[in-house]
């Protein structure tokens, strides 16, 4: 797992996406002649893969920013700002939670994702119960 951390951290900085979080940060090392020479593709899928893992563990900063990569690269992308919301909600940002997961909601539904779309609509009535957001699970996100 370190090292799928080292290749889009790498990448990330590459692109000028900005700087990887501290906790990507200390893994950070230079890389052999061998590795810098290898060319990996990196797509939104992978960093939504990233942003669920952090989530599953807690980490809801790394979740946030590899839900930010996945929509920088696909902003039509309904699981990134499901994630994303789900991982704002834990952190106590409601507001933005819920403008994440309406955004979902949206995307789900502009491209006939009728399953994404009621699981977003449920967390958003998560958000309004008295338990939240401790109310919300992470959803299933393979394909």
């Amino acid at each position: 797992m370190k090292g799928i951390y080292n290749i889009v951290t790498v990448l990330a900085i590459s692109l000028g996406i900005g700087i990887a979080p501290p906790a990507l940060a200390e893994n950070l090392s230079e890389p052999s002649a061998r590795e810098s020479q290898t060319v990996i593709e990196v797509d939104s899928y992978d960093f939504v893969v990233l942003a669920e893992e952090a989530l599953e563990v807690g980490d809801y900063q790394n979740a946030i920013f590899h839900a930010n990569r996945a929509i920088d690269l696909e902003p039509g992308l309904g699981n990134a700002y499901l994630i994303r919301g789900q991982a704002r909600a834990y952190q106590g940002e409601i507001q933005v939670a819920i403008a994440d997961l309406e955004q979902a909601a949206q995307v789900y539904r502009q491209n006939n994702n009728q399953i994404g779309y009621l699981l977003a609509q449920q967390y958003l009535r998560d958000l309004n119960a008295p338990s939240s957001p401790q109310a919300l699970t992470l959803p299933d996100l393979t394909p």
